[in-house]
């Protein structure tokens, strides 16, 4: 079980910018009252962040068709603790990431969640004006986290309501733009007749 101080540190990665997680950091490791576990996964998280934060200032370039494409993640993520990694699944021409809760979160409405670091980019830039909180990696985290430590702040949202308030709100014009922006017509079609399967 963890304590109120790893809870307080927990919440401050969360919401810091990145240039202060170095100075947090340091912070954390010197509290003697926290137990060296949650230093170093205190340390994870802050590591996660770091990455994600930097995720956008660095660009790939294949070298073949001169596109630009995303960075690749190096490992398998575990979302602190929160979820189990339960292989890879392809759907609509695309590799997916699959995860299921840990027992902590078994309370999640979800039980299995899609994750495409691609399609989630796409959706973060297209619809963070209207996801929970204005929380702004909102798809790049499994939805039993929203609303706990690890993601304060926010809600879990389904993803067809989330896209139907964009559009209600004009900020994308309809359902088809996100089609003109890379996602799978057939991954679109779903998630707007039945909100199963990936992203959400």
């Amino acid at each position: 079980m963890v304590g109120e101080r790893f809870n307080y540190y927990m919440k401050l990665i969360m919401n810091s910018p990145l240039a202060d997680l170095a100075l947090l950091s340091e912070q954390f490791e010197n509290d003697g009252s926290i137990s060296e576990a949650e230093a170093q996964e205190l340390e994870r998280l802050v590591e996660k962040h770091l990455l994600m934060g930097n995720r956008d200032k660095v660009r790939v370039v294949n070298s073949k068709t001169g596109s630009e494409e995303f960075p690749r993640r190096y490992h398998i993520d575990d979302f602190g603790n929160s979820s189990t990694f339960l292989g890879t699944e392809s759907y609509f021409g695309i590799t997916w990431m699959v995860y299921s809760p840990k027992p902590n979160f078994l309370n999640s409405p979800t039980k299995k969640w899609y994750y495409n670091e691609k399609i989630s980019d796409i959706l973060s830039e297209l619809l963070i004006d209207v996801v929970p909180g204005k929380f702004k990696d909102y798809f790049h985290f499994p939805p039993w986290i929203m609303g706990t430590v690890y993601a304060p702040g926010t809600v879990f949202m389904p993803t067809n309501e989330i896209i139907s308030l964009a559009v209600t709100r004009s900020v994308i014009p309809d359902w088809d733009y996100l089609v003109s922006k890379g996602i799978p017509k057939q991954l679109v079609d779903l998630i707007r007749t039945e909100n199963t399967g990936p992203p959400h």
